[in-house]
C-alpha cells in the first residue's frame, strides 16, 4: 500500500511540465488469462514481478496464513522461495532478468530487505547507518536494488549496490521522507518524496549524475500528490496522481519530465485508476475501475489503446501488476495470482 511521503530535496530540478490529458480511445482485444498455481490450492496468491524469461515473483500464503515469498517458472510451476532464518513470513516484490528476487521478510518486529539468488539462497540486505528495518522493492539487471529503510522512525529511499553496499537516498537537508520503488538498467531511480509546494506527496527521479528531479503532479501549481511506480530503459516514467473531481488517475511522464492522463476504459471516464509497470517498447499496465464499476487489470499499448485485461471465472476484480519485453502480464485477480499472455 502507498505511503504518503514528504521531503525538501536541495538541489532539486524544478521542471516538470503538465501536459493535456489524453482522449479515450477505443478498446483492444484482450489476452488469455491463466491462473498460476498457489502454494496449497484455495489460499491467496500475488504476482508482482515478471522478466524475460517469463518468470514471475509475488508472495503465496500457506494453510496457516503464513506468508511465504514465490518465483513461479515460465511454464507455471511455483517454487516456495521460504521465511529465512526462521522467521516467520516473507514477500517478493521486484526480480530481474537473471532470476534475482528481491522484497523482505520479518525478524526483531520489523520488515527487512532481502535478495533470493536465482539458486533461491536468502540474503538480509544491509542497512545504512542509523536504519531500522526496510524493504526492497525492485533490482536492475546489474543487481542493484532499489526500497526503503526507517531512520528516526522516518523513512528513506535506499540504493543497495549488487555488492550489497547500501546508500542512503534521503532525505536531504529540511526534508522528511522518501521512497523509492523502481530502476531501470542505466541506473535512474523514481519513487515519490514530500516536500514543499505540494499537498501530499510527489514523484522524484533520483538521476545517475546524483541530482534530483521533481515529477510534478497533474494538478501544478503545488497542488494534489504524484507517485511513480515503474520506469522503462528510455526513461519513460509510469504512476498514478491526483486529478480532476477527486480521482486518482493513471500517468506517464516522458523522459523530458511532461506528466499527461493516460486514457480511462470506455465508459469509465470518471474512475480512479494507477499504471504500476511499463516495458521496452512503452507497453503500461496497472489498474482502473470499468464503466462496469469493476476494478480491473488494464493495458495501455504503445499507440494508445486500452484494454480491460478482466479476471479469472468466479473472481470480482483483477489487477496487473508487471509487464515483461514480450508482453507477458501478471497480476491478481482478487487473492488469485494471474498471468496474461496474447
Amino acid at each position: 500500500m502507498k505511503k504518503v511521503r514528504r521531503l525538501t530535496m536541495a538541489g532539486a530540478v524544478l521542471t516538470a511540465l503538465v501536459a493535456a490529458p489524453l482522449t479515450a480511445v477505443p478498446a483492444s482485444a484482450a489476452p488469455s488469462i491463466t491462473e498460476l498455481p498457489a502454494l496449497t490450492k484455495g489460499t491467496v496468491a500475488e504476482a508482482r514481478a515478471v522478466n524475460g524469461a517469463g518468470q514471475a515473483a509475488g508472495k503465496s500464503f500457506t494453510p496457516d496464513g503464513a506468508g511465504h515469498a514465490v518465483r513461479w517458472n515460465a511454464d507455471g510451476s511455483i517454487t516456495d522461495l521460504g521465511v529465512p532464518f526462521g522467521t516467520q513470513w516473507s514477500e517478493a516484490w521486484g526480480m530481474n532478468g537473471s532470476g534475482v528476487v528481491v522484497g523482505s521478510h520479518d525478524g526483531d518486529g520489523h520488515r527487512n530487505p532481502t535478495r533470493w539468488a536465482p539458486d533461491g539462497t536468502a540474503t538480509t540486505l544491509a542497512l545504512p547507518p542509523g536504519a531500522v528495518g526496510g524493504e526492497a522493492r525492485a533490482v536492475n539487471d546489474a543487481g542493484v536494488i532499489v526500497g526503503w529503510t526507517q531512520i528516526d522512525c522516518t523513512d528513506h529511499a535506499v540504493k543497495w549496490s549488487a555488492a550489497g553496499a547500501p546508500t542512503d537516498l534521503g532525505p536531504s537537508t529540511g526534508g522528511q521522507r522518501t521512497d523509492a520503488w523502481a530502476i531501470n538498467n542505466d541506473g535512474v531511480i523514481v519513487g515519490d518524496a514530500d516536500g514543499p509546494g505540494v499537498a501530499i506527496s510527489e514523484g522524484v527521479r533520483w538521476n545517475t549524475d546524483g541530482t534530483v528531479t521533481r515529477l510534478g503532479t497533474l494538478e501544478g501549481n503545488g497542488k494534489g500528490y504524484s507517485t511513480p511506480s515503474g520506469i522503462n530503459n528510455s526513461g519513460t516514467v509510469v504512476g498514478y496522481a491526483s486529478g480532476a473531481g477527486g480521482y486518482t488517475h493513471a500517468v506517464k511522464w516522458t523522459p523530458a519530465g511532461v506528466i499527461s492522463d493516460l486514457p480511462a476504459l470506455p465508459g469509465a471516464s470518471k474512475a480512479d485508476a494507477y499504471a504500476y509497470a511499463i516495458n521496452a517498447d512503452g507497453t503500461i499496465v496497472g489498474e482502473a475501475q470499468a464503466a462496469d464499476f469493476y476494478r480491473t487489470a488494464v493495458r495501455w499499448s504503445p499507440d494508445g489503446s486500452v484494454t480491460d485485461l478482466r479476471f479469472l471465472p468466479g473472481r470480482a476484480g483483477s489487477r496487473a501488476r508487471a509487464v515483461n519485453t514480450t508482453g507477458v502480464i501478471v497480476g491478481d485477480s482478487t487473492g488469485i495470482a494471474t498471468r496474461w499472455t496474447d
